[in-house]
């Protein structure tokens, strides 16, 4: 790993097919390199962009695709109400149209991602040989609770509403996070309604149970954002896990430490 090197391998970008319409995914490195390919899964509302820091620093020895689920980024969405089991039937799809059926794939799951990528490893339509988890939901049902009420930010035509918006995704704003990175994240919080399917789609699902299912070796990513009790409570239920505490990272974590990110998950991978 190390710094970014001028030979390293660009950011593609591309359409695979999926029930749900078209999947927009992000994709570095060679399809002729030795190691299995590695998908990464975002958290809501965003999109792959987020990995974008760290894409062609794992492509060194592998394809790697950074995935926008349905209805975020440039995906088309799934039907409503959205659930994380019809997120991972559409990426899925566009990972087998992406040529990767039968062969064995890495999963890198990020927030609602993880709930993602635990639901693909569980579905079993893919070989998952690997799954790396970062800040992962298990939630308890105060949680579930509490966030099933928060009230969604009204709009409004004097646009104070893309100002709270704003403010939140400030206040989040993790350690080292530039405000650049801020203002993507921002703006991919501007799309109607995207807040409120992802996070209804994350309390429907078993987050617990499914980690519990996992059999494919595992690694845990505990950055100290609003996941951090979270994915403590991940880390007890799976002890047999690799598990890394981050606390000087949180939202952002891709962008404020590429190099150590990606070196982590490579190590873990090889």
């Amino acid at each position: 790993m190390g710094d970014i090197r001028l030979d390293q391998p660009k950011i593609l970008r591309g359409y695979a097919p999926s029930r749900f319409g078209q999947v927009h995914f992000r994709e570095s490195g060679s399809d002729a390199a030795p190691s299995p390919p590695l998908i990464c899964l975002h958290h809501v509302p965003n999109s792959g962009q987020i990995f974008e820091p760290v894409l062609p620093l794992l492509a060194a020895d592998r394809r790697v695709y950074a995935l926008d689920l349905p209805g975020f980024g440039m995906s088309d969405p799934s039907p409503d109400p959205q659930s994380i089991d019809d997120y991972a039937l559409a990426i899925a799809d566009a990972i087998v149209a992406l040529g990767h059926a039968r062969t064995d794939v890495d999963l890198l799951g990020y927030h609602t991602g993880a709930a993602v990528a635990s639901q693909l490893a569980l579905d079993q339509r893919l070989m998952i040989r690997r799954i790396v988890l970062a800040a992962i939901p298990v939630l308890t049902e105060s949680e579930r609770a509490a966030f099933g009420a928060q009230t969604p930010i009204a709009f409004d035509e004097a646009g104070d509403w893309a100002r709270e918006e704003w403010r939140r995704s400030w206040t989040w704003r993790g350690p080292g996070q530039s405000q650049h990175s801020v203002l993507r994240t921002f703006a991919e919080k501007m799309r109607p309604g995207a807040r409120e399917r992802g996070a209804h789609a994350i309390m429907r699902y078993d987050m617990a149970t499914a980690l519990q299912r996992l059999t494919p070796p595992l690694m845990i990513l505990r950055p100290r954002d609003d996941l951090w009790d979270a994915t403590d409570r991940a880390m007890k239920l799976r002890p047999d896990a690799r598990s890394v505490e981050l606390p000087d990272l949180g939202h952002g974590m891709w962008e404020a430490a590429p190099e150590r990110t990606a070196r982590l998950i490579d190590d873990f991978l090889r």
